[in-house]
């Protein structure tokens, strides 16, 4: 259900880790060791739900480590939109509106968020714009992969 990009290396991982000064969890590095991300089928099945804002995502792209797509690339996002972010976040991918998937590793906000940075659902506001939608990235694998 993931059409994968590639493979990242030990090393491209140890360097976005440096870079954004976070710590990625072991299953989201095995993730871009066996994927570097990759682009997402869009079938029914895959639909995300989020209870806060009762709607559904439709996951487009998992970013991956230096891909051949700048805007497939966990960098050009981070650049970009990283400032933005708490501590420990990384941008990992986006959906179908072009909201953003944002994983917090560390911390009481540990998990994986659905960022409407563009506000497109109407419920999304300056003061509440970012939805859990899931506990760890293993629980997201498990939802794309079917």
């Amino acid at each position: 259900m993931i059409n994968k990009f590639g493979s990242a290396s030990k090393l491209e991982m140890e360097l976005l880790e440096k870079n954004y000064n976070i710590n990625l969890p072991s299953e989201y590095k095995e993730f871009l060791f066996n994927y570097n991300g990759g682009v997402v089928d869009k079938k029914e099945e895959n639909k995300i739900y989020i209870k806060d804002l009762d709607e559904y995502i439709n996951i487009d792209v998992l970013y991956g480590i230096n891909t051949e797509s700048r805007t497939s690339d966990i960098a050009t996002w981070m650049n970009k939109l990283g400032d933005d972010l708490i501590e420990g976040s990384i941008i990992i991918g986006d959906d179908l509106l072009q909201g953003m998937i944002v994983m917090i590793t560390e911390g009481d906000f540990k998990g994986i968020y659905y960022w409407d940075d563009s506000y497109n659902f109407d419920s999304s506001s300056d003061d509440e714009n970012t939805y859990l939608i899931f506990n760890n990235f293993k629980e997201l694998l498990d939802k794309i992969e079917g």
